[in-house]
């Protein structure tokens, strides 16, 4: 997985955490995250353990990194994203479709409340398309919470479970649930 960044970060660090995140992600395939060494990642990426504590404190932030660069480019695909709620869940997991494997494998290996933060932070901070959420009072955190949480278990189920649903069967789904259709009353 290549994270591209925009930032006037150093492309060779790029590089080195783009190269320690392929390593990681390889080494996961067949191990718990606690039964890999920095050294296996290093020694699998090619790098010394220097240029991974000149990037990195622990494995775990590696993790934190890749999910960021994904939400990252998330944003830049919201600039075309339609603001309706029905396009913007369209939008939202094919974005996160495309990166099934990486996600499934957070999701198995036990890490994904690291995905379920930088989702959290992503509604919280604004990252929704402008006037996708019509309530702008007190009310607006409790709405951009739900969306939040709703959004990032339907995700689970949907990488873990491996019901067939489409992305388009998932996005009506998350609609009838916003609707209250799916309720009794």
């Amino acid at each position: 997985m290549v994270v591209e960044v925009k930032s006037r970060e150093n492309p060779m660090s790029i590089r080195s955490k783009n190269a320690l995140g392929t390593a990681l992600l390889k080494l996961m395939i067949s191990r718990e995250l606690e039964d890999i060494s920095i050294q296996d990642i290093t020694k699998k990426a090619g790098l010394s353990r220097q240029t991974f504590y000149t990037n990195f404190r622990e494995k775990e932030d590696i993790l934190v990194y890749l999910v960021g660069g994904l939400f990252g480019r998330y944003r830049d695909r919201l600039e075309e994203a339609r603001p309706e709620a029905d396009g913007f869940l369209i939008d939202y997991f094919m974005f996160w479709g495309e990166s099934r494997d990486f996600l499934s494998l957070l999701f198995r290996r036990g890490k994904g409340g690291i995905f379920q933060e930088a989702n959290r932070h992503f509604f919280e901070a604004g990252g929704l398309p402008k006037g996708l959420i019509s309530s702008d009072g007190d009310d607006e955190p409790y709405v951009r919470a739900g969306l939040a949480g709703m959004t990032y278990e339907l995700l689970y189920i949907w990488m873990t479970r491996d019901l067939g649903l489409s992305v388009s069967a998932l996005r009506a789904l998350a609609s009838r649930i916003l609707s209250g259709e799916l309720f009794r009353e």
